[in-house]
């Protein structure tokens, strides 16, 4: 806007004595009146010139003025909004320094410089005067330039859950770097980006949770009800279908005392009977054909199984309970049934959405004989005779067996004996060759995750505890990272969808890789043991490798539908060179082929992250104008 100002300086007085003095010239001109006539004629020439000239020039600084304003309102507008604790005043003396150097040789004033933390607003009425050229003839002497802008920014809610893959293979060099130190760089570098250095997390609206994963993903006691872990949505009770699937309920009592409480139809063996209550027979698929169900067959019955006396139920929690020397550590099976590859919330009506404990059964006795190194490998911790059980060494020694018994059919009998576990006893202290003890949290041994929080101190302390040990299940990283941005149970950390933008990035450095899938040896899964074919592909006891992987990448890519059907983002990264395989479920996983990324070094990673936060920082802020009062 231009409108009348101030006395002129020396120069242009100067220029207008000059001006006086050629008129006064032409006027006292004899050679005639036209040459009078004319000049009167030009006088209006004059005037029409010098308020062009003039007014372009006090557009020309208007222009520069609001252009100015609008990116130092912009400016403080965003760095107020992402926290509101730097002091308006300092704000102000920012703003104006830039005001400054954006518009050299003009001394500015102010009607308006606002800025207001509460509400993110910034008003800006900047002016300048100027000198006119021509204009001050006709009694103009200067004009007044200002220049008016405001700017808004509204916060919106941005919740990131991060999982890193903490396989063994991240122990690995990849150039000059460990593979688990190059992801922890890039973590914290994908969340400076994202944080667009705001120091005060309180107030960015901006949450991060941590999810360390190799094969499972371990919970800590603040999720999980303390540290009795009595959470109701945890299933210690067995109203889950997957509750029983290697505790088979037993008879207390008679000539079949110990033996499983209903017969189970005929597995594949040379033992020419049909049906028989030994553990020999025993499919984990088709418990849930004699167990007791709920109506809708989405749980068990849990108080017609324990009504009848002469049943012997053990749950996971008497397993752990009958330990002196080993507490649960926090991980879970996927749930089962319709739940499986579902993020709905857990419910009292049906118990296969509750969550399972892990608990790895203990295998075959490392004494048994007969299996050369496997013995090694196999998560033997109790005496698979003891308890309650009423088999005799003979009946299931891998030397002395009945002749119509095979290898395996010994090796199951032995693991799915649930009634070794009825004795109060200490595990055996086996150290595994993979570097871990043996027990009933088996491959559990993950650092703990970090539910969403704005608190980096916390989400650094999760990033730097993570380490490098154990195998890769693309799927139980996917589900409980997932986990982290409902604002249901488990976690309950995260706002109701629709109110948050929800981010999920994704990081491995491998395939999905089956560990032992044909054996009863340091192989249970998130799923169970995939020898007993818990995704129903048919492939009988002895799968292959092959079969098993790529049965987790189904389960993982399952997964990752589910996650994008609700709204999630999802980056997926891959460090390394991906196989065929990994490059199907990436691209399957990522939610454009712009956030499905291969960085094949830590430089590669670290600006992979970087751009991931530098997107998730744009998210933050939705900027709008305001109409101007």
């Amino acid at each position: 806007m231009v409108r009348a100002g101030s006395p002129r300086t020396d120069a242009a007085r100067n220029e207008a004595k000059k001006m006086k003095n050629l008129f006064k010239r032409f006027a006292a001109d004899e050679k005639g009146t036209a040459y009078i006539m004319a000049a009167f004629a030009v006088v209006p020439l004059f005037g029409m010139t010098g308020l062009a000239v003039d007014y372009t020039n006090a557009v020309r600084t208007e222009t520069q003025i609001e252009t100015a304003a609008q990116s130092v309102a912009l400016h403080l507008a965003k760095r107020t909004t992402l926290n509101p604790n730097i002091p308006a005043e300092d704000l102000i003396a920012e703003g104006k320094g830039l005001m400054a150097e954006m518009v050299k040789g003009r001394t500015l004033s102010y009607d308006v410089f606002q800025v207001d933390p509460s509400s993110g607003l910034v008003r800006i009425v900047a002016k300048t005067s100027i000198d006119t050229y021509l204009m001050h003839l006709f009694g103009q002497d200067e004009l007044t330039v200002v220049g008016r802008k405001q700017a808004q920014f509204g916060r919106r809610v941005v919740e990131v859950a991060i999982a890193i893959d903490n396989s063994g293979s991240m122990d690995w060099f990849a150039g000059g770097s460990r593979k688990m130190d190059a992801a922890k760089t890039a973590a914290g570098v994908l969340i400076d980006a994202a944080s667009d250095a705001v120091a005060d997390y309180a107030n960015s609206d901006l949450k991060f949770s941590v999810i360390p994963w190799h094969t499972h993903v371990s919970v800590p006691d603040e999720y999980l009800g303390g540290p009795d872990h009595d959470a109701d949505w945890i299933d210690w009770e067995g109203r889950s279908t997957g509750h029983f699937r290697y505790l088979p309920p037993y008879k207390r009592n008679g000539a079949n005392a110990g033996d499983m409480k209903w017969l189970m139809p005929r597995r594949e063996t040379d033992w020419q009977i049909p049906q028989s209550r030994e553990l020999v027979y025993y499919d984990p698929n088709r418990l849930t054909e004699v167990l007791p169900l709920e109506a809708d067959g989405d749980g068990v019955d849990i108080d017609q199984l324990t009504r009848n006396g002469d049943t012997v139920v053990i749950t996971r929690k008497d397993v752990f309970d009958a330990f002196s020397n080993v507490t649960w550590n926090g991980c879970f099976e996927h749930r089962a049934g319709d739940y499986r590859y579902s993020f709905d919330a857990p419910n009292d009506d049906d118990g296969d959405s509750l969550f399972v404990p892990h608990m790895a059964p203990d295998e075959y006795d490392r004494d048994g004989g007969g299996d050369s190194w496997q013995r090694n490998y196999r998560n033997d911790y109790v005496d698979d005779l003891g308890g309650d059980t009423d088999y005799d060494e003979d009946y299931l020694s891998i030397w002395n067996h009945d002749a119509d018994f095979s290898r395996a059919d010994i090796m199951r009998a032995r693991t799915f004996n649930t009634a070794k576990y009825a004795v109060s006893q200490s595990t055996t202290g086996n150290w595994h060759p993979w570097g871990y003890f043996t027990g009933p949290n088996g491959r559990c041994n993950t650092a703990k995750l970090q539910g969403l929080t704005d608190n980096r101190t916390v989400i650094d302390q999760a990033i730097d505890g993570m380490d490098a040990n154990g195998g890769t299940d693309l799927s139980i990283g996917l589900s409980w990272a997932m986990n982290t941005l409902t604002p249901w149970e488990p976690l309950a950390g995260a706002a109701d969808f629709g109110e948050a933008e929800k981010i999920l990035v994704f990081m491995t450095d491998g395939d999905n890789s089956a560990v032992y899938p044909d054996e009863y040896m340091t192989s249970m899964s998130s799923f169970g043991y995939l020898k007993d074919d818990p995704m129903r592909k048919g492939w009988g006891d002895d799968p292959s490798k092959a079969e098993a992987d790529a049965a987790l990448d189904d389960a993982s890519k399952q997964y990752c539908t589910a996650i994008k059907d609700l709204g999630v983002k999802i980056y997926f990264v891959y460090f390394g060179t991906p196989s065929a395989n990994a490059t199907g479920v990436m691209n399957h996983c990522a939610t454009s082929e712009e956030t499905a990324i291969a960085a094949s070094n830590e430089d590669e990673l670290v600006a992979a992250f970087r751009k991931i936060g530098d997107d998730i920082g744009k998210l933050r802020l939705s900027h709008y104008t305001p109409p101007e009062d």
